[in-house]
């Protein structure tokens, strides 16, 4: 991808492909302190089965079978979901889908739909909920014991919205924040997180995991992009690769990841990579 003119590695782990413009990472802002808790909400932990779930393999649509374009307006998912996890952060975000995509033969992805996929991530084991039994210290980013908790909100008012949209969309919105997502790529810019339409349905060719580990990479990566995290490199052949890392463009020795915690609650780093 180029930004500015400058060619960057794009983004990707089960992730990167999905997000070309997410090597802007930018610190998070406006994320809500959680307030005490409140016995009438209920929280929920990270749990066996939130993990994402290899459903039956889908048929991977052609390039020629997915929309490039549509109204490039967006309905958001209504209603408040869960909370996700008891960290101290609470993140509120909104999840929009494209208006006018002509879906076809393709399984619709609604913005109820969307939201779900993007709650199970968030909320399996070793999602980015997993920091409240797990914090995150890292000087390099200014985190110190960080943790998160999540909720999708209905309203206007969030810390980020992630999008669903074709791929003449993305490049539109993202390259008006100097960002070339050349048809393929997702991007982060401010307050927004796009996700490629294309990508989200085929996942990167030779990147060895399923589709639905490809989407909990995609959102692990972009959300880690949210909470100030930039690219990471491989911290080890043979180890798990870092979520911040973009194993789709060269795992680099390490394994496939697409979790920000492997099994023992140990948050995955590696050096720091340019972005």
């Amino acid at each position: 991808m180029r930004i500015n003119g400058r060619l960057l590695v794009p983004i990707s782990l089960a992730v990167a492909l999905a997000t070309a413009g997410c090597g802007l990472s930018t610190p998070a802002s406006g994320q809500a302190e959680a307030p005490p808790p409140d016995p009438g909400v209920r929280r929920s932990a990270p749990s066996l089965r939130d993990t994402p779930t290899s459903s039956p393999t889908p048929r991977i649509p052609t390039d020629a079978q997915i929309p490039t374009r549509a109204a490039g307006t967006f309905t958001t998912a209504s209603g408040n979901g869960r909370v996700i996890g008891e960290g101290r952060k609470r993140v509120r975000y909104s999840v929009s889908v494209e208006k006018g995509i002509a879906w076809g033969d393709i399984p619709a992805w609604k913005p109820d739909r969307f939201a779900a996929s993007i709650e199970q991530v968030l909320a399996a084991p070793n999602g980015w909920a997993a920091s409240a039994q797990h914090p995150v210290t890292n000087s390099a980013v200014n985190l110190t014991r960080a943790s998160w908790s999540f909720q999708r909100v209905g309203t206007s008012t969030v810390d980020v919205d992630v999008r669903l949209a074709t791929p003449r969309t993305v490049d539109r919105l993202c390259g008006a924040s100097g960002v070339d997502t050349e048809g393929v790529y997702s991007c982060k810019y401010g307050k927004t997180i796009m996700i490629n339409l294309r990508r989200w349905l085929q996942g990167s060719p030779g990147y060895p995991v399923s589709i639905d580990e490809y989407h909990a990479g995609v959102i692990n990566h972009e959300f880690g992009h949210f909470l100030g995290f930039a690219h990471m490199k491989c911290g080890g052949r043979g180890k798990p690769g870092p979520v911040m890392m973009t194993q789709t463009i060269d795992l680099g020795g390490c394994v496939p990841n697409v979790s920000p915690f492997v099994g023992n609650g140990q948050f995955v780093s590696g050096p720091w990579a340019p972005s």
